[in-house]
């Protein structure tokens, strides 16, 4: 499938097979309209146990069996919903749905917000009788991280309140996706060839791979003139979104909004900051990795447009989409028969829509309804990221089938803390696959394909943590009552860029880049790539090289879902983040890459190309 250089595919355009499959979680928008419509009267029956939850045993279980059918299906409802907006973000028909569909999570919110004081308001020795009861067992890791939030849940009056304001508290990011997916343009620059192309996200992303400077440096500057076009307002929707986590942090009695944010996977701070101390530690290989790319460009200092464009002097390889799902395949084949044989049959069944399209949400990522097939979305562009970023988010939806074949609804949801594991664990494993069919005499081959796990380290860890840093010094700038300014957000954002890119031009469309992260409307999410990947590497070493029992607890950390605490779950798995370990360790994984990379370019490599 090609597009024109000025034509945006349309999605009536795209082959059926080449879109994802919502029939599975509605057969029609028609089915969405009546569950939608039924959704009250699921909720009335669930709020009818207000007042009796510490009746028995038998009617906190059948209260709680009651409220989770509810929230299984608000799921399901803004699941789809979100799926079918961000087929077209300009669909006013799908914008609505979505719309209704918030409004009814907002409603059952509001109307379950009793269901928490009223059990930590009960004694605390008749809660822990009830706890302990046989009838509750399914609920038992629920109850406990219930207990433990027993400091921080107010009121049933002010939970009521609270769930009341989320309505207001989704304008910052709800706005931002409008802008950033809907209202933004970008112009129109040139092409390798001299062709006038419309620059989109995709594009963009294709033209900072180009061998042309001239063409990496017009992308740059056009793309991030959208940005400072609207950085007043951007900062404005930024600020809004902090001052909300901090109100909802302190609100609920958390010393920061990051330890609220943290609180609930039971993440300790210590993790957060091991993570930052261990980064800003490995500057050394870091500046080492961009030196040597600085040297190999020629360039008297690198710009944020030299740091995509590929080093190996070869062709650009495009991949075509089928192609890239038997890489896949082949790629994750130490997890085993099972593994890779359900994968082959989602991608049969229609899990990814795979192009872009006039419209589309941006980017890529894996999301589902429990019970359904997993659902991806891609907006394919045929580059070797792209088919690491099909393994990426093929990790996230096998995690998922794996967590709703073994547990209830209420413990499949896995967090985002080993989300990211499951989603590199893939990526690792297939940077390995290829390399290890990349005969030593191929220097180029195996440059390029260490290059990319150097560009994957940097990407997900360096620069994960240097994002996870803004976050966190943003949202104490605004715990301190220090006003979050343009001026002041472009300064720390430059200041860090400085620090964990050594060497890089720090220039004012440098400096704005924090203005373009969606993530950032997700506060301290981030952090979590860079764990994950970390993570991953030591899973990923055990997989290679202690086979079977290494792979079984793999796959049983995916199947545990969410019916432990993160940290508790990867311990099982083998893998300890409250200490610096495996984040050290993915750290020397990283400075045996960069060694590898400098003694083939001293080898003469790239001039042999």
């Amino acid at each position: 499938m090609t597009t024109t250089s000025d034509d945006v595919l349309t999605r009536d355009r795209v082959a059926v097979e080449d879109t994802w499959n919502l029939e599975t979680i509605y057969r029609d928008d028609a089915a969405w309209d009546a569950d939608a419509a039924a959704a009250p009267a699921l909720i009335q029956k669930a709020v009818a146990h207000r007042g009796h939850l510490g009746d028995s045993p038998a009617a906190l279980r059948q209260a709680l069996d009651d409220i989770f059918a509810v929230r299984e299906t608000i799921e399901r409802l803004q699941v789809y919903a979100n799926l079918r907006r961000d087929e077209d973000t300009a669909d006013q028909a799908a914008k609505a749905r979505y719309e209704r569909g918030v409004a009814i999570a907002i409603g059952a919110a509001e109307a379950l917000a009793f269901v928490d004081p009223e059990v930590l308001g009960l004694p605390a020795e008749r809660f822990d009788t009830l706890a302990a009861s046989p009838d509750l067992t399914p609920y038992r890791h629920l109850l406990d991280n219930l207990a433990r939030r027993r400091p921080h849940v107010r009121s049933v009056e002010i939970e009521q309140i609270l769930a009341q304001n989320a309505d207001v508290e989704r304008g910052a990011p709800d706005a931002f996706n409008a802008l950033d997916n809907a209202d933004l343009t970008y112009g129109r620059v040139r092409d390798e060839r001299g062709q006038e192309v419309t620059l989109t996200k995709a594009r963009h992303q294709l033209l900072l791979r180009s061998k042309d400077r001239d063409v990496r440096r017009a992308s740059h500057e056009t793309f991030m003139r959208a940005y400072r076009d609207h950085e007043h307002t951007l900062t404005a929707l930024y600020s809004a979104s902090v001052r909300t986590d901090v109100f909802g942090a302190r609100v609920h009695h958390f010393p920061s909004a990051r330890e609220a944010a943290l609180f609930g996977n039971k993440i300790p701070v210590e993790v957060y900051d091991n993570l930052i101390a261990t980064v800003r530690g490995g500057a050394g290989v870091i500046a080492r990795d961009l030196e040597l790319r600085r040297r190999i460009l020629g360039v008297d200092r690198l710009a944020a447009y030299d740091l995509q464009v590929p080093l190996a002097p070869q062709p650009d390889r495009s991949y075509p989409y089928r192609e890239a799902i038997e890489i896949v395949l082949d790629g994750v084949g130490l997890l085993g028969d099972e593994y890779v044989d359900l994968l082959h049959g989602g991608f049969d069944r229609r899990w990814v829509d795979v192009y872009e399209t006039r419209g589309k949400r941006s980017g890529a990522y894996s999301w589902g309804a429990y019970g359904k097939p997993p659902v991806i979305l891609m907006n394919w562009n045929g580059t070797i990221d792209h088919v690491f970023t099909l393994a990426h988010e093929a990790g996230h939806a096998m995690h998922s089938l794996y967590a709703d074949r073994a547990l209830p609804f209420h413990e499949a949801g896995y967090p985002i803390f080993l989300a990211e594991i499951a989603s590199t664990v893939n990526e690792v494993l297939l940077t390995w696959r290829l390399l290890a069919e990349t005969p030593a005499e191929d220097k180029i081959g195996r440059f390029a394909l260490l290059e990319r796990f150097s560009d994957a380290y940097m990407g997900t860890v360096v620069r994960q943590t240097m994002f996870a840093e803004f976050e966190a010094k943003a949202h104490a700038m605004a715990e301190a009552g220090v006003p979050l300014t343009l001026t002041g957000l472009n300064d720390l954002y430059g200041d860090l860029y400085a620090a964990y890119t050594p060497g890089v031009e720090v220039t004012d469309d440098v400096r704005i880049n924090w203005a373009r992260i969606p993530h950032f409307y997700r506060a301290f999410y981030v952090y979590q790539y860079a764990t994950g990947l970390s993570a991953a590497i030591a899973l990923a070493r055990a997989i290679r090289d202690e086979g079977e029992p290494a792979r079984r607890r793999y796959l049983e950390l995916l199947a545990a879902g969410g019916k432990d605490y993160p940290l508790d779950l990867l311990r099982r798995a083998g893998v300890d983040l409250a200490s610096p370990a495996p984040l050290e360790a993915g750290l020397a994984e990283y400075d045996r890459v960069v060694t590898e990379m400098e003694r083939l370019v001293d080898e003469g490599a790239l001039s042999a190309g």
